[in-house]
């Protein structure tokens, strides 16, 4: 019974193997340049992203995300289909496009953080100067005792003089 079955398996293994060679597609006549791929596929995770969280803003510009991506890299959707099942047969070339397509997505990503800490930073500073404003708005000192304090500062009257930490110190 086991044995049936270790067999069985072996030879489905064997039929796949087999089959891997002649499924192997043939080079499209117009191949999409692996650059040009991992841009065309950035720019289809940033359609997806964007159609994910803001998809009436799409949809009130009457944008289609893959139209949209055909037209700006001026290719069809057999041209993408074909270079894009042409890679995914040779792994290697594929992983290195995704890599690629990860990496600057990555990049991208940071670079917007960036961006964002540095706009919070500007809005927190912006605030804190709006409050301090708001506080010495509130802050008023009537003219009289503004203009006792301003004499008293010129006589020295009643001031405690300054102390240095060498008064402080013994001789």
């Amino acid at each position: 019974m086991m044995l049936k079955k270790i067999i069985l398996l072996f030879c489905v293994l064997i039929g796949v193997a087999s089959c891997y060679k002649y499924n192997k597609p043939d080079k499209p006549e117009h191949l999409i340049s692996k650059d040009e791929m991992v841009n065309i596929l950035i720019d289809l995770r940033l359609m997806a992203s964007v159609t994910g969280r803001d998809k009436k803003v799409l949809d009130s510009a009457n944008v289609i995300p893959e139209q949209y991506i055909y037209q700006k890299y001026n290719i069809d959707s057999t041209s993408f289909a074909e270079s894009n099942a042409y890679y995914a047969y040779y792994l290697d070339d594929y992983k290195d496009i995704y890599g690629r397509v990860k990496d600057s997505l990555t990049i991208l990503k940071n670079h917007y953080k960036e961006i964002l800490e540095e706009e919070r930073k500007a809005k927190k500073e912006k605030d804190s100067l709006k409050r301090l404003e708001k506080d010495l708005e509130l802050i008023e000192i009537e003219p009289e005792i503004e203009l006792e304090l301003e004499e008293a500062v010129e006589a020295e009257e009643g001031l405690i003089p300054p102390v240095s930490n060498k008064d402080l110190q013994p001789e």
